[in-house]
């Protein structure tokens, strides 16, 4: 409990290199302890921090070989999932973890935006609505009926799920996705006034002046397009980011 204990203190203070060495002296010192499922729960997240995400993955396993039906470990495997980029196995988690506890946030946050990525909006609808019923202040289920909205076509309905996730948690991703749905719908007025306020807000985010060198490349106003290209790519954009939406200028 003592080495336990340790552990948990080395993983708040970020310190993996001591807590996986500590999680492992415990581990050998109890090898039979029914609790050693949640060490190594534990020492697959520390690992997973450390990028050592097939010894991270073992960890997994023989936790789950201990316990089973653990919503946690699985829940945590489907993070280093997600960090590796293996989507399928991550939703696949997420399911199982779902099964066990259908009421999980972060879980059910994230099936639905693996969902949503997959084009299954019904069924990431179904997991945003959930999520919202359990949490009417979660930002990410907003966000999540404001893109399935969006999909589907209902326009008003998404930029005021957009509306609602801003005033719970204003940040740059859900401003710019609202900003990108009012350019398309060609509010060019209502997107250039949300450019203006959301770059005094955040005026080193990069994806604002890709926004608002999108709306000058509509509106015919190259040189300004290419300024504000420029301004994106220096404060660190992603550069296909910046190609998709203010093409570089061929002479």
């Amino acid at each position: 409990m003592e080495l336990a204990d340790s552990a948990d203190n080395y993983i708040k203070r970020e310190r993996w290199s001591d807590a996986e060495s500590t999680i492992i002296s415990a581990l050998r010192l109890e090898p039979g302890n029914f609790s050693n499922a949640l060490l190594l729960s534990n020492l697959g997240v520390v690992r997973t921090n450390l990028g050592k995400m097939e010894e991270a993955l073992e960890a997994f396993r023989l936790g789950l070989s201990v316990a089973p039906k653990s919503s946690v470990i699985r829940t945590n495997r489907a993070r280093t999932f997600l960090f590796m980029g293996d989507y399928e196995n991550a939703l696949s988690d997420l399911n199982e973890t779902l099964e066990i506890d259908s009421i999980q946030e972060w879980p059910l946050q994230m099936r639905g935006l693996l969902l949503l990525g997959n084009d299954e909006i019904e069924k990431a609808r179904k997991d945003f609505t959930r999520l919202s019923k359990l949490n009417p202040r979660n930002s990410t289920a907003m966000a999540g009926l404001a893109r399935v909205a969006e999909k589907e076509g209902n326009f008003n309905d998404a930029l005021k799920f957009y509306d609602e996730a801003i005033n719970i948690d204003d940040n740059p991703e859900t401003r710019f996705s609202r900003i990108l749905l009012k350019i398309n719908l060609e509010n060019y007025s209502d997107a250039s006034q949300d450019i203006v306020n959301s770059i005094k807000i955040y005026p080193e985010h990069p994806d604002f002046y890709i926004a608002r060198g999108y709306l000058h490349l509509l509106n015919f106003r190259n040189q300004e397009a290419s300024i504000d290209r420029k301004i994106a790519l220096d404060k660190g954009a992603d550069p296909q980011l910046v190609e998709q939406f203010i093409p570089e200028r061929r002479r």
